[in-house]
């Protein structure tokens, strides 16, 4: 037991060593991902990000790795650069779309790769000791639109009850054309209120449009409590929302009608017997 006890002493001295051996040189070489969002075929956009270390880090210099789906697209600024520990450098990234462009999602990357290994203890200035070099990427994304793209849905109707039970679920099918000009996504979403409260906000699934496509989205309302509600309909696409007009809703029993007779023909019917009551009267 005791020779147990001291070989795992042993390993954790030692490992205790090593640790403090390369204590220092761990690197916080970063910089953040780059989004360009929505770019237009033939056009050209600019974007920086930062290349950021720490006092923990040491001088060096770095060049840039263009990839991906992305890299016969964007040009960097500067493409090479010497950055002491603890220092910041701005990159320029111009992304050029060609004309012909396939619409779509793009991704790629820009990789910062110091040329100058990290110096381990006993190391030369060179860096001829063991040691290791370090590097930092920035994912990129696009998504190619054709130019003049107008991202726009219309809500053509929403069908609703217009009363329910306590405790059952209320349907709503929600009809949603794309009225832009290029494929698009809808996110509905359904708000139930109770005068100026709102009980309920319901997301439903997103819906995926082509141009001039219709769908119908589906929404659920779970109703229990008596009363008079309002329903609204809101179409969320791009940073556009559009709402369709308010529902009323009533939660109560059900109880008897006869729902082909019109209030009109019911005071059609309360006069014609009126005047049958008065006949047999004069007779």
């Amino acid at each position: 037991m005791e020779i147990e006890l001291r070989k795992i002493v042993t390993a954790l001295i030692a490992i205790a060593m090593f640790a403090s051996a390369f204590a220092g040189t761990a690197s916080a070489l970063g910089m953040l991902n780059l989004d360009f969002g929505n770019v237009e075929q033939g056009r050209t956009y600019t974007e920086t990000v930062n290349v950021i270390t720490s006092e923990m880090d040491f001088d060096n210099r770095f060049i840039i790795e263009k990839s991906g789906e992305l890299a016969e697209w964007i040009d960097v600024s500067p493409m090479e650069f010497d950055l002491k520990a603890g220092d910041t450098q701005t990159l320029t990234v111009m992304l050029t779309v060609p004309e012909d462009a396939k619409l779509g999602e793009y991704t790629g990357a820009i990789t910062v790769v110091g040329q100058r290994t990290a110096p381990a203890p006993g190391a030369t200035p060179d860096g001829a000791a063991v040691g290791y070099t370090v590097a930092t990427k920035s994912n990129l994304h696009a998504n190619v639109i054709k130019p003049g793209a107008v991202e726009a849905v219309s809500i053509l109707s929403v069908i609703a009850p217009e009363r329910v039970d306590p405790g059952s679920v209320a349907k709503f099918d929600v009809s949603i054309k794309n009225t832009g000009n290029i494929p698009t996504t809808a996110s509905p979403t359904l708000t139930v209120s109770k005068g100026t409260e709102t009980v309920a906000t319901i997301p439903g699934v997103p819906v995926e449009l082509n141009v001039d496509e219709e769908k119908t989205a589906k929404l659920y309302w779970d109703a229990q409590e008596k009363g008079t509600y309002t329903a609204v309909v809101a179409v969320t696409c791009g940073e556009t929302i559009t709402e369709s007009e308010p529902i009323s809703i009533e939660v109560s029993k059900g109880g008897f009608s006869i729902p082909s007779v019109s209030a009109f023909g019911v005071v059609a019917s309360i006069l014609a017997a009126f005047a049958f009551a008065l006949l047999r009267r004069k007779r």
